[in-house]
């Protein structure tokens, strides 16, 4: 019986080409030919690698490190350790990762007299830069710290602190006012504002004003001239109200080289409704206090050729003594209405010179006729009376002269309708209801309030 011999087939040993038997004997029946396992999926496996490999860079090395992420930082403007730094620099702080916190204090100043203060601030929206909102005070010493927060692809947090000094501006843009910090005032006192140099934009200084009170009240800013501003509420403030006011010019540009050196702020309170009533036709002037008639006087108000003025007016201030020259308001010597006199407690209440103050010469006359200069004559103890009662902002309200209220002088404003003051504004004034005081509201209250006398030096007087 013959055999059948197998052959082992030959592997072609070139790359891309399949293993295939040289020769393959005709299959006996019920037999299958041997096949080499793997030999086409080996070959595409390596095909596959060859094709994967390609021309491209080698592929990194086992164990090589990543770039590590850079530090936390912190940068701040002015830089640290700057001096004269300009009123208009604003300070910006910038980190690479969100900011943790910002803070900026102030140090006191000499020359420009303040105190240490924090200086606000807002932070981006993604919170990597903070600017501060306000203005620098001149000749100050400003301390800033700052610090991140963790974040994603920044190697751990930081902190900073950095400082700078501020210059003096060769120019300044000040402001001063009435009342002072702390005064308690009566129920008639505007707040007066008289800056350094005329307001190149109203509307500019206004929107820096700031003016707020408990409770509420309805008012507005009048511009008197472009270096002078009254705010009032629509009525008489109510007694108790506590105001709060606020002069922002820090940094601000005023334009021919001014500059605004700090802000400034104050509160005061109003005191008790203290009212005095002159009548020059019965020539007595009734004093009230929260509506209670606490003394009536009588009193010799201008003669016919130098009339008083009819009110109402509000107390500017007092003097123990003032000397009154009629050539400051138009009447020289050699004028047979000329006089130069030397009174005492005058209490002032308008910009033109008239007073309420001792004149024992008149005593005769007092209660009986008018034969001042135009001021309201009374004795000496009753000017004196009136002198230690008064105080800054109380209402005199004299009626019946003939001559009506010069709005043009400070004294007046409460002669000036509502809508008339609030149209001197220089910016648009909301009607919101707020609660005011008439001066008949005023006068009937019953609330006793403190009597407080604020002395003052006074100037030279009108009438006499």
């Amino acid at each position: 019986m013959s055999r059948s011999v197998m052959i082992p087939p030959r592997i072609s040993r070139g790359w891309g080409h399949s293993a295939r038997p040289e020769s393959r004997p005709a299959e006996s029946p019920g037999r299958r030919p041997r096949r080499w396992p793997g030999g086409t999926l080996l070959l595409a496996a390596v095909l596959s690698a060859a094709a994967c490999s390609g021309g491209g860079a080698s592929p990194a090395p086992a164990g090589a490190t990543p770039a590590p992420d850079p530090a936390a930082s912190v940068t701040v403007t002015p830089r640290d350790g700057a001096t004269g730094v300009a009123l208009t620099s604003p300070i910006v702080v910038r980190g690479n990762a969100p900011l943790a916190a910002v803070s900026v204090n102030r140090g006191a100043s000499a020359s420009e007299k303040t105190e240490p203060g924090t200086m606000p601030g807002t932070f981006s929206a993604d919170h990597r830069t903070w600017t501060s909102s306000g203005g620098l005070f001149a000749d100050s010493r400003y301390d800033v710290e700052a610090s991140t927060s963790p974040a994603t692809g920044i190697a751990g947090t930081t902190s900073v602190r950095t400082s700078f000094v501020t210059g003096v501006p060769a120019k300044s843009f000040k402001v001063s006012w009435e009342p002072v910090a702390g005064q308690t005032v009566g129920i008639g006192a505007p707040i007066s504002l008289t800056f350094s140099a005329p307001a190149s934009s109203r509307a500019a200084v206004q929107s820096r004003l700031v003016v707020r009170t408990d409770p509420p009240v309805l008012g507005a800013w009048n511009w008197l001239s472009n270096r002078v501003v009254m705010w009032r509420p629509e009525g008489y403030w109510k007694p108790g109200t506590k105001v709060h006011v606020e002069a922002n010019f820090a940094g601000y540009d005023a334009g021919g080289g001014r500059l605004g050196v700090k802000d400034r702020a104050m509160d005061f309170v109003i005191g008790s409704a203290q009212v005095s009533k002159v009548d020059s036709a019965t020539h007595t002037m009734k004093v009230f206090r929260d509506g209670q008639l606490l003394r009536t006087m009588p009193v010799s108000l201008g003669r016919p050729s130098l009339p008083s003025m009819d009110g109402p007016h509000n107390v500017l201030g007092k003097s123990p003594e003032v000397i009154m020259d009629s050539a400051t308001v138009g009447i020289p010597q050699g004028n047979p209405d000329y006089y130069y006199e030397k009174v005492q407690w005058a209490v002032n209440y308008t910009s033109g010179g008239q007073y309420v103050h001792s004149a024992p010469w008149s005593v005769p006359s007092q209660g009986r006729a008018n034969v001042s200069h135009g001021c309201v004559n009374a004795s000496p103890a009753d000017a004196q009376w009136f002198y230690n009662f008064t105080r800054l902002g109380d209402i005199i309200d004299i009626v019946n002269t003939g001559r009506p209220p010069d709005t043009s002088q400070l004294g007046n404003a409460w002669s000036v309708p509502w809508a008339t003051w609030k149209a001197g504004s220089a910016l648009p004034v909301s009607d919101q209801l707020a609660p005011v005081v008439s001066l008949d509201s005023a006068v009937s209250t019953v609330t006793p309030g403190p009597v407080t006398a604020t002395p003052r030096t006074g100037a030279a007087g009108a009438g006499a």
